[in-house]
C-alpha cells in the first residue's frame, strides 16, 4: 500500500510544474482573441481617449469596461498586458487555494484535498487562461470564494463575492440564481447591491441594464430548445468534449459523481452538488456554447466529486479515483509542455515580441500588428481611423474605428486590410508583411 505522504507528493508535483509553466506564460505577448478584442483593448482605449462607452460595432460584445477591465486599466498603464495576465494567474491560484480551504473545512484528508485542487487546476483551460488576460478565472475566483463562505454558513460575504462576479460578467446572474436555489434566497440582496453600479452604467449608456444580454447586438443568449435538451441529456459527453476548449478527460466523470452526491445524507454535500449540477446544465444551454462558461462551476464539481468518493466505504475506489486524477494531471502537463514549445525562441532570446507575433500571426486573425513600426512613426498629432481590423490592442496610437464614427472627414490616415486602393479617397503609402495597409487620406 502506497503511503499517503508519497501519494500527496506525486499529486503535488504536476501541480507545481503547472504553476511554474503558467507563470512563464504571463510574461509572453498576449495571443488570446477576446483579450485582444476587448478585455485589454477597452482599458487601453480609456487610457488613450478617456472614453468609457463605444457604441455598437467593433466592441458590441462589451462596449464598456466591467469590473475586471476596470482593474486592468491601471495595470495596462503600468505594465502593458503583464499586469492583467498576472491578475488572471493569481485568480487561478486563488481559486485552487479556496478549493483546498473548502475541503479542509469539510475535514477531508490531505490527499483528497490535493486531488480536489488537481481536478481544477490541472486542466487545459485553467492552464492557458492563467497566462492570458481573459476574465473567466477572475469570475471563477469570486464564485469560489462565495462557495467557500456558503459552505461555512456565511451568506453575507458570499453575496458580496457573487456581486463582484456579476460585476465581472453578467452570466454570474445565472450563478446567483443557482446559489440561491442551493443555499437560500437571502444572499440575493447583497449580491445585487454590490453589482448595482454595473447595472446603472449599462442602463445609462445603452438603455439596457443587462447590455449586451437580450439586446439587438447579440442575436441569442440561449440555445434552441432541442439543441439544449440534447446537451442536457448528453451532459457528461458535452462536458468532456466541449464545443471549444478542452478541460480534462475527467469532467464528465465529475458531473456523474456530482449527480450521485445529490442523494448524499450530508446537507452541505448535497448543496455543493446542486451548484455543480445546475451550473453544468446552465453552461451547456448558453449560446454560443463555450467550456469557459463551465469554469466557475468546476470547483463545485471537483469538491462534490471528492466528497462523494470520500464517503465510500471501500478504500479501493478511493485509490482508483486518486490514480485516475493523478494520471489526468500528468497528461495535461504533457500537453501544456508541447503547447509551450512555440515560446522557446522567445524565451531563448531568438525572437523579440514583435517577431514572435509575426511568426504566430496565423493564430491571430484580424489582429493589428505594427510589424515594422511604420504606424508608430506617423506624426504625433495625426488623426487615425481604423477599418476592418478586429483586435486592436497592439495599436498604441489614439484612433477611431469606423464602427463608432460615421465619417472619414477630418482624419489623416486610414489603417485597414484587403482594401481596394481605388475605393479609398487617399493614397496607399504603406503595406506591411501581414497585408495591413496605411492610406494617407485626402
Amino acid at each position: 500500500m502506497v503511503k499517503p505522504k508519497i501519494t500527496f507528493f506525486v499529486i503535488l508535483l504536476p501541480l507545481i510544474l503547472l504553476v511554474i509553466l503558467n507563470l512563464f506564460l504571463v510574461f509572453t505577448p498576449e495571443m488570446g482573441f477576446d483579450a485582444l478584442w476587448y478585455h485589454l483593448t477597452l482599458p487601453k482605449l480609456w487610457l488613450l481617449k478617456h472614453q468609457w462607452y463605444f457604441p455598437g460595432g467593433l466592441l458590441y460584445y462589451s462596449a464598456m469596461p466591467r469590473l475586471a477591465e476596470t482593474l486592468f486599466t491601471p495595470l495596462v498603464w503600468l505594465s502593458g498586458s503583464l499586469g492583467p495576465k498576472l491578475l488572471q494567474y493569481l485568480a487561478g491560484l486563488g481559486s485552487a487555494i479556496f478549493i483546498w480551504k473548502t475541503l479542509s473545512f469539510l475535514k477531508q484528508s490531505s490527499v483528497l484535498k490535493m486531488v480536489g485542487v488537481s481536478l481544477f487546476y490541472a486542466t487545459w483551460l485553467v492552464s492557458w487562461q492563467s497566462g492570458s488576460a481573459y476574465v473567466d478565472l477572475i469570475r471563477t475566483f469570486w464564485e469560489t470564494l462565495a462557495l467557500y463562505y456558503l459552505v461555512k454558513g456565511s451568506w453575507k460575504p458570499a453575496g458580496l463575492f457573487l456581486g463582484l462576479a456579476i460585476g465581472t460578467k453578467w452570466l454570474s446572474l445565472g450563478s446567483l440564481a443557482i446559489y440561491a436555489a442551493a443555499f437560500g434566497l437571502p444572499l440575493i440582496l447583497p449580491a445585487l447591491l454590490v453589482s448595482l453600479p454595473w447595472f446603472g452604467l449599462a442602463y445609462y449608456f445603452t438603455g439596457n441594464p443587462l447590455y449586451p444580454l437580450f439586446s439587438g447586438v447579440l442575436n441569442h443568449s440561449f440555445l434552441g430548445l432541442w439543441i439544449a435538451l440534447k446537451h442536457l441529456l448528453l451532459a457528461p459527453f458535452y462536458l468532456t468534449f466541449p464545443f471549444d476548449d478542452f478541460l480534462s478527460p475527467l469532467v464528465g466523470i465529475l458531473f456523474i459523481l456530482s449527480l450521485l452526491s445529490l442523494r448524499s445524507k450530508n446537507q452541505v454535500a448535497r448543496r455543493v452538488a446542486w451548484v455543480a449540477v445546475l451550473g453544468s446544465f446552465f453552461s451547456l444551454i448558453l449560446d454560443p456554447p463555450s467550456s469557459r462558461f463551465l469554469l466557475p462551476y468546476l470547483p463545485a464539481l471537483a469538491i462534490s466529486a471528492v466528497l462523494w468518493v470520500s464517503s465510500l466505504t471501500q478504500p479501493k475506489y478511493r485509490s482508483l479515483f486518486i490514480l485516475v486524477a493523478t494520471l489526468s494531471s500528468i497528461g495535461i502537463l504533457g500537453l501544456r509542455l508541447l503547447a509551450m514549445s512555440k515560446y522557446l525562441p522567445l524565451f531563448m532570446g531568438r525572437q523579440d515580441s514583435t517577431s514572435f507575433l509575426i511568426a504566430n500571426a496565423y493564430r491571430l486573425p484580424d489582429t493589428f500588428i505594427d510589424t515594422d513600426g511604420f504606424v508608430q512613426s506617423l506624426p504625433a498629432d495625426a488623426k487615425i481611423l481604423v477599418d476592418k481590423l478586429h483586435n486592436l490592442y497592439y495599436l498604441s496610437r489614439d484612433y477611431d474605428h469606423t464602427s463608432w464614427v460615421t465619417t472619414q472627414m477630418g482624419y489623416d490616415y486610414l489603417i485597414t486590410i484587403g482594401e481596394d486602393p481605388q475605393k479609398v479617397a487617399g493614397e496607399l503609402i504603406h503595406t506591411n508583411i501581414l497585408g495591413i495597409q496605411i492610406y494617407k487620406l485626402l
